[in-house]
């Protein structure tokens, strides 16, 4: 404002010098916001919340494989996906709404697929993400893992305040054994496992999706429309009945 004044009360350079400090003002303007959101969405090591692990059917550094995750549909299902997640990574939970729910009613009900969902928190910008992960995992002593895999993602919005003990309750957990499991860090281990064999495999961002047969696995970061997973477990699908 200062400078469109000089503008108004002086010679044509004057002008000149004031319409530069106004454009410089907002390329520096411009810059300052683009690098707070930048550095809103991804964490010190450089993991993002916005997918990246190369473009659609990319071959990682190395597949991932299952560790002794819980498998959601049948253990024989010829097609795997393998996707590595963080609870409160909102491209996360798009992948959970509009296309794991209808992978699960299209492939895996027909057990063509199986699902397998192994954690990777992204510490720096998603602080609660471990923890939601770890109370998970303490989910599985009671068969309850996928259910509570759901009920996270559901309430997302309330994850930083959620009382991960009283949920367990709501889903017909053992209160006492499930609270004696999240206390003692059962399975810290466990999720750290999950988040060094993503690094291995070349995830960058979450969601970090594979599509895994044959042995040989195809990478889909993000949370892509489920027309692009439908192509590529087709395809698998297909090469397999050859």
């Amino acid at each position: 404002f200062v400078a469109i004044l000089l503008c108004m009360n002086s010679g044509k350079s004057n002008a000149i010098l004031a319409a530069s400090i106004v454009t410089a003002a907002f390329i520096i303007g411009g810059a300052l916001v683009w690098s707070t959101v930048a550095g809103d969405r991804s964490d010190k090591t450089g993991l993002a919340d916005v997918g990246g692990i190369g473009e659609d059917g990319d071959t990682p550094s190395k597949n991932p494989e299952i560790d002794d995750d819980v498998i959601f549909g049948d253990a024989d299902a010829p097609v795997t996906l393998i996707e590595f997640g963080d609870y409160q990574c909102p491209f996360c939970k798009k992948m959970y709404d509009e296309t794991e729910k209808l992978l699960r009613d299209e492939y895996v009900k027909a057990g063509k697929l199986k699902i397998v969902y192994r954690d990777f928190p992204l510490d720096q910008i998603h602080p609660y993400a471990r923890r939601a992960a770890e109370a998970a995992e303490c989910a599985r002593d009671e068969g309850k893992y996928w259910a509570y895999h759901d009920a996270l993602f559901t309430r997302q919005a309330e994850i930083p305040v959620l009382d991960f003990v009283k949920l367990a309750k709501d889903l017909g957990l053992s209160e006492s054994e499930f609270a004696s499991c999240v206390s003692s860090g059962k399975y810290a281990a466990e999720v750290e496992n999950d988040l060094q064999e993503g690094l291995a495999a070349g995830v960058t961002g979450t969601p970090g999706n594979f599509i895994i047969a044959g042995g040989s696995a195809r990478s889909l970061p993000g949370a892509v429309p489920y027309a692009t997973f439908k192509l590529f477990i087709d395809q698998a699908l297909s090469e397999i009945e050859r």
